[in-house]
C-alpha cells in the first residue's frame, strides 16, 4: 500500500509541478509578447491581459497542491515544536483533515459560483467564463486529493514506526 501511495505522491508532484511551471512560462511569454507588441507596434493583444490573469489563477491552484504535497506550505512550527514528538505526526494528520475540508469547501463554492455566473462569456477572449472559473473546482479537487494522499502517507509511516518500536 505504501508503495502505491508513494507512486501516487510522486505522480501528483510531477503533474502539479509541471502544470504550475507551464502556466508560469505561458504567463511570461504572453506578458513579454504583449509588452514587445505594445512598444514596437503601438498596440497589444486584446485578450493577453485577461488570459495572463486566468493562467495565473490556474498556476496558483496547481502550485498550491504541489507545495502541499512537498510540505513546503506555510505551517505553524511553533505549535509543532511545543508538542511531544509522538504527537507531531498526529498534528500533521489533523492538518491534512482540515485541508481536506478546505478543499471540499473550495469545490462547493466553485460549483455554486459556476452555476450562478458560468453562463457568461469573456469579453476579451470570447470564451465561456466557466472555463476560467473551473480553476477553483480543479484546485479544490487537487487539494483534497493531496490532503488524502499526505494523510494516508503519514498514517502508513506512523504504523510502521509503532510496529518497529
Amino acid at each position: 500500500m505504501s508503495r502505491l501511495l508513494a507512486r501516487i505522491h510522486r505522480g501528483l508532484i510531477l503533474f502539479n509541478g509541471s502544470l504550475a511551471g507551464l502556466a508560469m512560462v505561458l504567463i511570461f511569454l504572453l506578458v513579454a509578447g504583449n509588452a514587445f507588441a505594445r512598444y514596437t507596434f503601438g498596440g497589444s493583444i486584446t485578450w493577453g491581459e485577461d488570459t495572463a490573469i486566468y493562467l495565473m489563477i490556474y498556476g496558483l491552484m496547481f502550485g498550491m497542491s504541489w507545495a502541499y504535497l512537498q510540505d513546503k506550505h506555510i505551517g505553524f512550527d511553533l505549535i509543532r515544536r511545543l508538542l511531544p514528538p509522538r504527537w507531531v505526526r498526529w498534528q500533521a494528520v489533523v492538518v491534512d483533515l482540515v485541508v481536506l475540508v478546505v478543499g471540499i469547501g473550495l469545490m462547493v463554492s466553485a460549483v455554486e459560483f459556476i452555476s450562478a455566473r458560468g453562463g457568461r462569456t469573456s469579453s476579451s477572449t470570447g470564451m465561456p467564463m466557466w472555463l476560467f472559473q473551473a480553476s477553483m473546482l480543479i484546485g479544490g479537487g487537487l487539494l483534497c486529493l493531496s490532503a488524502l494522499v499526505m494523510g494516508a502517507l503519514r498514517l502508513c509511516d506512523q504504523r510502521g514506526e509503532e510496529a518497529s518500536s
